[in-house]
């Protein structure tokens, strides 16, 4: 039985400031919004206005009632979540505390509730104040951006501000409240798994509240899509009481990650009895299948390639931070569509990013559902640890052994990563240089604790130390995966990503503004300067647009209009992350995977991201459906002329391909047609190296369009920049029919979007358009305009 505690609380700060009825879930920092007492913290500089609030504590207080206390149940009040530190009180007896922000805390209240009206009072302390004092009492630490004292509290990291994130250090009582009453033991963490491709099952979890001396009489039954597949009794050993058994399943369906095959969940049923009588359940749908890293000499190094049901697969994708800095605006919802539309940009696999939150569970669940395979960091991010401290290298594995138990029934994660960054910042970060007994902060937690963890709980995914790692140092190219910054971060422009031959890329990025209507949402006509101090507050990387500008002078020349600045950015960013992608794709399997960074944002800025954060697409996310096509064509400059490529992450298919090199000037100058060219299952192909002579690169785009069955895929290599080049007006016209735009062109359209009023996620923009051809784009709707590069460098 569960009795809610979800909604209305009374919330007041211990200063006597604020005093108002607040939500739970829910922040301090998101009511404060919500009620109009506080302005939006994403609006202007108006974040600023929120950090004095992190100094205070916030007392949260409800009554309820009970209307029945039956003796023989055992009554838990239980807490998903609290942020952060906290004591808990239930009718004025103390009952403890919570220390971190990502464990569940249950707390025995069966003599301590009463019939009638109860009251429930939790006790927020500051998130700086007391970490601060650690700080002082233990020395400080080395950790990136605003917070030097945030490796000592288990809050999520990034709420201290990141280089593309606000600082809104929220309090709150950010998950689901209730109690829970139940006459005897339950179930935790029931999960099945796959252990070979030849059907062997193992189902395991573990049962709590046991009344020992009756351990024989309780058993553990399963079912698999209504079919019972065993029985199995209660032990216990060190770790607690458990059941675990094993069974055969010939023929089973297996789940796979899109593009692989179907996402295949089975119905698992998993019931408790004592003496023959179910005293408690758990229901859950697991896919069943098996992954590995396969890690072998190339001839380069080590390879790093996921291995999905004995098949390797190219992995492609992005890193995922948390979509919000004030959670309690986070809904179900949002997850549904963001991972919906990283589904419909032909990705299969989401990193979720460590100095963020294990995500609410129904990100993971729409990834089962949909085939996107999760990488997942544990949260520890660019800091070091104070693991030597015994408190907190405790609270930190009861957080790692919590979240893995939860979370272990997920078919879509296939790896455990014991960080982000920490193992790189030993090696060469200079400030990184803390060490106890001859080791380095966190070590050993990431070398030691956290993989005999994952190795004890859930043996059916790999445990990888820290995201980068491998090879002949952390971030090295020969083994592991790898992070690419010396492009953007380190000032190196994006042709440098084909001086990397890293085996996988897990981080890699490109800066670009957010979507117009969004700039809109957050600042006034008259902010709109790339340096004025709204658009300097909402890049939160240290020279991020003298970054951006560097780079939009490099490839179009001196541009000072703030809309362009805006579209060339974009622009700027597809091309990027494109330049690296098909780089990388092309050495498939030499190297195994692209996420690059970022998928989303957690408030309105310029970032990485490929979808700001009201979600509205920025060009490079429309790049990414093309360049993460499953099968892609490629037309690469080489010394004499062009080489042409087509790689397949699919089975054997026929295609057909279509080349067109156009300069903007002189209009078309070759074409070639391909017809039922047959490619290897998983396979890159080499198809054809064109002779091409031209005076200069400069001017020249090629046009690629590959169809196979009822799929067609279009894609463009620009070569060199549009510096000293003059476009000429593509006179680009439409014909619209419902919400289907069908456009033409007379000149060369490059770089072609399609503004509407309306937030709609198009089936294609930023594309290029030739004059032999016309592009349909579907779910345009509301009012609209059509510009392409033309516009925005005329505009200068």
């Amino acid at each position: 039985m569960i009795i809610n505690l979800n909604g209305q609380w009374d919330v007041e700060d211990n200063e006597n400031e604020f005093h108002f009825i607040g939500n739970v879930p829910g922040t301090v920092q998101g009511d404060l919004v919500d009620l109009g007492i506080l302005p939006h913290p994403y609006v202007g500089t108006n974040e600023k206005l929120f950090e004095r609030l992190e100094s205070k504590s916030w007392t949260y207080v409800r009554t309820f009632k009970m209307d029945e206390i039956a003796d023989n149940f055992k009554y838990k009040l239980v807490f998903k979540g609290v942020d952060t530190l906290s004591n808990v009180y239930l009718n004025d007896r103390y009952l403890g505390k919570t220390k971190d922000m990502f464990l569940e805390y249950r707390f025995d209240v069966s003599n301590i509730l009463k019939k009638g009206e109860n009251l429930l009072k939790v006790v927020i302390n500051s998130p700086v104040n007391v970490p601060r004092t650690l700080e002082r009492n233990n020395g400080r630490l080395a950790s990136t951006h605003e917070e030097s004292s945030r490796p000592y509290i288990r809050k999520a990291q990034y709420s201290y501000g990141w280089d593309w994130g606000a600082r809104v250090a929220a309090s709150g009582i950010w998950r689901d409240v209730y109690i829970e009453a139940y006459p005897d033991a339950r179930l935790k963490g029931c999960t099945a798994y796959l252990e070979d491709l030849n059907g062997a099952v193992k189902v395991s979890g573990y049962v709590e509240e046991v009344n020992e001396e009756q351990i024989s009489s309780y058993s553990v039954e399963i079912f698999m899509d209504d079919e019972k597949i065993g029985r199995f009794p209660v032990f216990k050993d060190a770790s607690g009481f458990h059941f675990d058994g094993n069974v055969v399943k010939e023929n089973v369906e297996l789940w796979f990650p899109v593009g692989m095959g179907k996402s295949v969940l089975h119905d698992f049923k998993f019931d408790l009895l004592k003496d023959g009588k179910v005293i408690s359940s758990q229901g859950k749908k697991i896919g069943l299948r098996t992954v590995k890293i396969v890690k072998e000499n190339d001839g380069e190094g080590e390879t790093f390639i996921f291995e999905i049901n004995g098949k390797r697969m190219f992995a492609r994708g992005a890193d995922w931070i948390p979509a919000d800095n004030v959670l309690s605006w986070l809904k179900k919802a949002d997850y549904d569509e963001l991972i919906s539309l990283a589904l419909n940009a032909n990705m299969n696999m989401l990193r979720v990013w460590g100095g963020g939150i294990f995500e609410d569970d129904e990100f993971y669940t729409k990834c089962d559902e949909l085939g996107i395979l999760v990488w997942q960091d544990f949260m520890f991010a660019c800091a070091e640890y104070p693991d030597h401290l015994e408190w907190f290298r405790k609270l930190a594995d009861q957080e790692v052994r919590e979240n893995v138990i939860n979370l272990r029934y997920h078919p879509s994660i296939v790896l455990w990563c014991g960080n982000n960054e920490n193992n790189w910042g030993f090696d060469e970060w200079e400030h990184f240089t803390h060490k106890i007994n001859g080791e380095f902060l966190g070590n050993r937690l990431y070398l030691q604790d956290f993989p005999k963890i994952c190795a004890d709980e859930d043996p059916s995914r790999p445990y990888w130390p820290s995201s980068p790692f491998g090879g002949s140092k952390p971030n090295a190219q020969d083994a592991g995966d790898v992070h690419v910054w010396n492009v953007w971060s380190m000032w190196a422009d994006y042709g440098e990503y084909l001086n990397n031959n890293g085996k996988f890329v897990s981080e890699f990025g490109f800066q670009a503004a957010p979507d117009p209507k969004t700039i809109d949402f957050f600042a006034k006509d008259e902010d709109k300067n790339i340096f004025s101090d709204v658009m300097l507050s909402h890049n939160k990387q240290v020279e991020g647009q003298e970054r951006i500008m560097k780079f939009i002078h490099n490839h179009f020349g001196l541009v000072n209009d703030f809309d362009s600045i805006v579209y060339l950015s974009q622009i700027n960013q597809g091309e990027a992350i494109k330049t690296g992608v098909e780089h990388w794709r092309k050495r498939k399997y030499r190297t195994a995977g692209t996420l690059y960074w970022q998928f989303n944002d957690s408030w309105p800025v310029f970032s990485w991201s490929a979808l700001d954060y009201f979600k509205r697409p920025k060009a490079l996310y429309y790049y990414t459906k093309r360049f993460y096509s499953p099968i892609l064509p490629m037309v690469k400059k080489n010394e004499k002329g062009m080489d042409v490529f087509i790689v397949n992450d699919l089975g054997s298919n026929n295609v057909n391909l279509e080349i067109e090199i156009w300069s903007f000037e002189k209009g078309k100058l070759f074409e070639k047609r391909y017809e039922d060219i047959s490619i290897a299952p998983d396979s890159v192909l080499s198809l054809d190296t064109l002779e091409f002579n031209s005076e200069g690169y400069s001017n020249l785009i090629v046009y690629e369009k590959l169809t196979y069955g009822d799929k067609s895929v279009e894609s463009h290599e620009l070569f060199g920049t549009l510096r000293n080049v003059k476009l000429p007006d593509p006179e680009i016209s439409y014909e619209k029919d419902g919400s289907s735009l069908k456009i033409k062109c007379e000149n060369v359209a490059y770089g072609v979007v399609i503004r509407t009023n309306e937030d709609v996620v198009l089936s294609d923009n930023f594309f290029t358009l030739v004059p032999s051809r016309e592009k349909i784009v579907e779910n345009v709707k509301g009012n609209f305009e059509i510009l392409s590069m033309y516009d925005f460098l005329k505009k200068g």
